[in-house]
């Protein structure tokens, strides 16, 4: 019985306006991600500039930074329907302005102001985020935080896959870009209208309201630095300790997120099988771990489910090592990404269930941003990190020259700064004497080894830094 009523709980009014929430936050991120690029692509816009564009993500990452301002800052005219309404419906009618402006400017030709308005549609479209992320955790009681998180996610895949990504490729084959972003333009600005309708204004511990123009200084400091000392005052010793787990919960699967496609490439997957089973199929058992969650969430409460989760997911990564052994094995590729995929939506709920547990309702908007930080950030390192090595390893040359210019700058500012004691560890400790590389002989420190090995590097930068 009470699993039955745990269910129920999904079909709470609010809980349902939270998913439709979710829907509209991701549908501009999805924009941001494989339609853009195949688009650039299509045209014959050059890689390294796609990859730059990537950057625009990091308004996701950074939204901390301005998210006291949807707390406190309120928005002439529009403030009497309500702070995170008012700040709702503007971010979402700039995000839409933003999708239409994309849509019918030629990369091709207005490169520039094509990429300022990708980044003016990742910035509003973030800052839609942060108005979403605090109504989801005040419009509903501490109770049902996770059934909306879960909820949340689930609206949040919609949106991002099937609304921005399936329609947005389908409509631009037949129609064109343009036509495609005006269209999901559309359906994001019509659909956000019925949701401000629908949806009440939380009720929040509000703090008495501060002009920016008469106080500067006094809303800096209410608006900032306050939030921070919130998260002190009522955590004190264990502030440390829950930041700390915050940043780790989830650390274990964000090092194998960047190498998974990889990964399956290098096992012999087609690229058919990986968008089938990894993609689609895995986006559904994704989402079943998420419902999963909020269910049990519901029913056993948020420690029990932290401790499963923090057990769980490590545990999930151990069907890769036999997938490693096994090689091309559909199956048991099946099964990886049904274990996988599933615990990823689980422990995502879990995950910012626990955070949006830990924010004030005074300042929820700011605090959760600046949790939700400590946890986005750490992957995007580590991707960029990922994609560096990947860098280096298709293209030697590149990452020799990579490699020679930085230390090359490194012994120059010894130079130039007097430093006279450093260490310069030999690549000769790093990979040992005992490799085998051309008629089995050894390999030695100063051996010039040609471009297919890493020895390459170490032997020109050696060379290039003895005239320094």
């Amino acid at each position: 019985m009470s699993w039955l009523f745990s269910i129920r709980s999904y079909f709470q009014t609010r809980i349902l306006l939270i998913s439709a929430l979710g829907v509209l936050s991701g549908l501009p991120l999805g924009l941001l991600i494989d339609p853009l690029r195949y688009w650039l692509s299509e045209i014959g816009i050059e890689k390294s500039t796609i990859g730059l564009l990537s950057l625009v993500m990091l308004s996701y990452s950074l939204k901390m930074f301005w998210a006291p301002l949807v707390d406190r800052l309120r928005i002439p005219f529009l403030f009497k329907i309500g702070q995170r309404k008012s700040w709702l419906i503007l971010s979402q009618l700039l995000t839409f302005l933003c999708i239409l402006i994309v849509g019918f400017l030629d990369p091709s030709q207005e490169l520039n102001i094509f990429i300022l308005f990708v980044l003016a549609l990742s910035f509003f479209s973030a800052t839609q985020d942060i108005c979403v992320d605090a109504i989801r955790i005040e419009l509903v009681d501490k109770k049902s935080i996770g059934e909306a998180a879960a909820v949340y996610i689930i609206g949040y895949r919609l949106g991002a896959i099937f609304l921005s990504q399936v329609i947005t490729f389908y409509i631009a084959d037949s129609y064109g870009w343009d036509i495609a972003y005006f269209s999901i333009g559309i359906i994001f600005i019509i659909s956000s209208f019925i949701l401000i309708m629908l949806l009440p204004e939380p009720h929040r511990a509000e703090k008495p309201y501060l002009s920016i123009l008469k106080k500067p200084g006094l809303w800096f400091k209410d608006s900032f630095i306050l939030p921070l000392t919130d998260l002190v005052s009522r955590y004190k010793q264990h502030l440390l300790l829950l930041l700390f787990l915050t940043f780790t919960y989830r650390l274990s699967d964000m090092f194998l997120g960047p190498m998974a496609m990889p990964f399956y490439q290098e096992i012999g997957f087609s690229k058919i099988e990986v968008a089938q089973i990894t993609n689609f199929y895995g986006m559904w058992m994704t989402i079943l771990g998420g419902l999963f969650a909020g269910l049990t969430l519901h029913r056993y409460g948020l420690v029990r489910n932290m401790i499963a989760g923090a057990i769980f997911v490590p545990l999930a990564n151990i069907p890769f090592i036999f997938l490693n052994i096994l090689g091309k094995d559909i199956n048991f590729l099946i099964l990886t990404i049904t274990i996988d995929n599933f615990s990823q939506g689980f422990i995502s709920v879990v995950g910012i269930t626990f955070l949006s547990n830990l924010v004030s309702k005074t300042y929820t908007a700011t605090q959760y941003a600046l949790l939700f930080g400590l946890v986005v950030i750490p992957p995007n390192i580590i991707s960029s990190g990922y994609q560096m090595s990947n860098l280096i390893d298709s293209n030697p040359v590149k990452g020799s020259e990579v490699n020679i210019v930085g230390m090359t700058n490194l012994f120059q500012a010894v130079l130039d700064y007097k430093i006279n004691r450093m260490v310069f560890p030999s690549s000769q400790s790093v990979y040992g004497t005992t490799s085998k590389l051309f008629n089995d002989q050894p390999v030695k420190e100063d051996d010039y080894c040609g471009l297919q090995h890493q020895l390459f590097t170490y032997a020109v930068m050696k060379l290039s830094l003895i005239h320094i």
